[in-house]
């Protein structure tokens, strides 16, 4: 994309006309006051710019009041840079001339848009060196991105976003500081805004999509840990990202047949585990209390549909062949879905079943247990979510009730929270 210059206009022209020859722009907007629009005819009159490809002009009312400045700005650039279809890296920001307002409001109202500032300044001045540059002594300075001197805190803002398991506005922060910053920054937002999208993706339970970015993410930081003096906080987060990838493996699994019971025993354990630390996210994270009580229903459905699946079953088609016959009929009779043709059964009755399977056995299993806990660990949970207000009822569960339900759980599955895949937390 061919260079374009926006640049301040004072009663100085030798600023103006130097700047432009030395940056040798293809476009050029002019930023005046309506007292020095004039200056913009002679400006080009001397320069003759034969090549000149777009030119335009922003006029403020008033060179005295930055408020009335930045306005001028704000209303006609957008425009300007949509049409010319401009990049940041295609823009230089020359806010040499004009009142000191003037050149406040291009810089504020540019900033948005660019990533160069020039400034013509020159050891030699008039007026006992304290006035302006001395015609034929002017030396261009081309300031870096201030968007670089931001970074910091725009990487602490990610952070606490992304800490806070706002994942998807971490995104968008991480994607907008990229669009401004100098190409060396650029990796580390790249990197955070893929994060961000990777463990969002994984808190929506997108285990695929979580794979496939969090995949980019482990082989870009690699490149990025690679590098001298990479701080090691950086290291340590390479080695969580792999241990997360390592999770998700399991959860994508495909089992397709018999064969693969094994394999889906085990993903159906790991599905449970996820669905933990999401009602744990729920929680801690965000305080959505009524969100979490029902991750830990589930849980309890996961925790029976996976050992239905060690005896064959399938709690949305069981097959009542397999289903011990003391109680068949009546499995039967109350949860044949005369719809669908076929049996379905809510938790209750899968740990019913798993229990009857297990006396027949002569076994004591989590059939057993669910009974034997019921009433002291798990009528709770399953009572709290059904009195909650996004359920059954009108009830809202609030922080005492979950970590009442949380332990409970976690007592009656025998899991220990390290178990949990956890998050990482980004410390920038």
């Amino acid at each position: 994309m061919a260079k374009t210059l926006i640049i301040s206009v004072g009663g100085s022209l030798p600023p103006i006309i130097y700047s432009i020859n030395i940056h040798c722009p293809a476009n050029i907007i002019f930023f005046a006051s309506v007292d020095t629009e004039p200056q913009i005819t002679e400006v080009l009159r001397q320069l003759k710019l034969n090549e000149l490809k777009n030119l335009e002009k922003i006029i403020t009312l008033s060179a005295e009041d930055i408020g009335e400045c930045l306005k001028s700005i704000l209303l006609k650039l957008p425009d300007i840079v949509r049409r010319w279809q401009l990049n940041p890296e295609d823009i230089i920001v020359d806010y040499t001339g004009g009142t000191k307002s003037m050149s406040a409001a291009l810089v504020l109202g540019t900033i948005e848009y660019t990533h160069c500032f020039s400034y013509i300044g020159g050891e030699k001045r008039n007026k006992d060196g304290v006035g302006t540059v001395i015609n034929g002594q002017e030396r261009a300075l081309i300031l870096n991105n201030p968007w670089d001197q931001l970074a910091l805190y725009e990487k602490k803002k990610i952070s606490v976003l992304f800490n806070l398991g706002r994942y998807s506005l971490a995104k968008e922060a991480a994607e907008e500081a990229a669009k401004k910053i100098s190409p060396r920054e650029k990796p580390i937002f790249n990197i955070l805004k893929d994060m961000s999208e990777a463990y969002h993706k994984w808190d929506m339970f997108d285990y695929k999509g979580a794979s496939h970015t969090l995949q980019r993410v482990r082989r870009d930081l690699e490149i990025f840990c690679s590098y001298a003096g990479v701080p090691s906080d950086f290291h340590s987060l390479l080695n969580m990202i792999k241990e997360n990838e390592r999770f998700l493996e399991v959860l994508r699994r495909d089992v397709r047949n018999d064969e693969d019971q094994k394999v889906g025993i085990e993903k159906q354990k790991f599905y449970l585990l996820d669905m933990l630390a999401n009602a744990k996210r729920r929680a801690l994270k965000e305080n959505r209390y009524d969100d979490a009580i029902v991750r830990l229903y589930r849980v309890l459905e996961l925790r029976a549909q996976g050992e239905l699946k060690k005896y064959g079953l399938d709690s949305s088609d069981i097959r009542l062949d397999l289903v011990p016959v003391k109680i068949r009929e009546e499995v039967n009779s109350r949860y044949f879905n005369e719809r669908k043709k076929r049996v379905e059964v809510p938790l209750y009755a899968a740990y019913q079943i798993i229990k009857a399977i297990e006396a027949d056995r002569d076994i004591k299993g989590v059939g057993h247990l669910f009974f034997e806990n019921y009433e002291k660990l798990l009528a709770p949970i399953i009572d709290f979510r059904n009195k909650s207000i996004i359920v059954h009822g009108q009830e809202k569960i609030d922080k005492e009730k979950f970590n009442l339900a949380w332990q409970n759980l976690l007592k009656f599955l025998e899991i220990e929270e390290n178990f949990l895949p956890e998050f990482p937390l980004i410390w920038l």
